[in-house]
């Protein structure tokens, strides 16, 4: 089974799949490839965690709380006046889609939407895009010997 970070990242780009504005949700590793005009708008997706071992437990026992930032990068092509109004719309949209963390990997606790950067916007081969990046965080709980395995799924 893969670890718990990539169960989460991947349920994330399926729920993103749900979200009938976004075309397409990948890992952030994608930004190495490649984009078509026909891609956007897109969804990225990252996670990272910090881990914090429950004191007392032998090694191999050892329940751990890991607290997951999880990064969603919704970008569209810069092709109106308005391009805030749209990643506000598609934001609004994914916000919608990221009400609860039923994602069917186990227990997700503590989710929550922490904050939004700042649009930013860039050239790339396909024309001009505009991003925004949405940050949640949330715990899930392993153990120290199976970082694969949600301890409440």
């Amino acid at each position: 089974m893969p670890h718990v970070r990539t169960q989460l990242r991947n349920a994330v780009k399926t729920r993103l799949t749900a979200v009938p504005a976004i075309k397409g949700a990948h890992n952030l590793s994608r930004l190495n490839r490649q984009f078509q005009s026909h891609n956007f708008p897109c969804a990225l997706v990252n996670v990272d965690e910090t881990v914090t071992l429950s004191p007392g437990s032998f090694p191999g026992e050892q329940p751990q709380t890991r607290t997951c930032k999880i990064d969603i990068q919704v970008i569209a092509l810069d092709e109106n006046d308005d391009p805030e109004g749209v990643l506000d719309a598609l934001t609004v949209d994914v916000e919608k889609a990221f009400v609860r963390p039923d994602f069917g990997i186990g227990r997700i606790s503590n989710w929550k939407l922490v904050g939004s950067g700042t649009a930013d916007s860039a050239k790339i081969e396909c024309g001009d895009i505009i991003s925004q990046l949405l940050t949640y965080t949330a715990d899930i709980w392993t153990l120290d010997a199976e970082p694969d395995r949600n301890l409440h799924a």
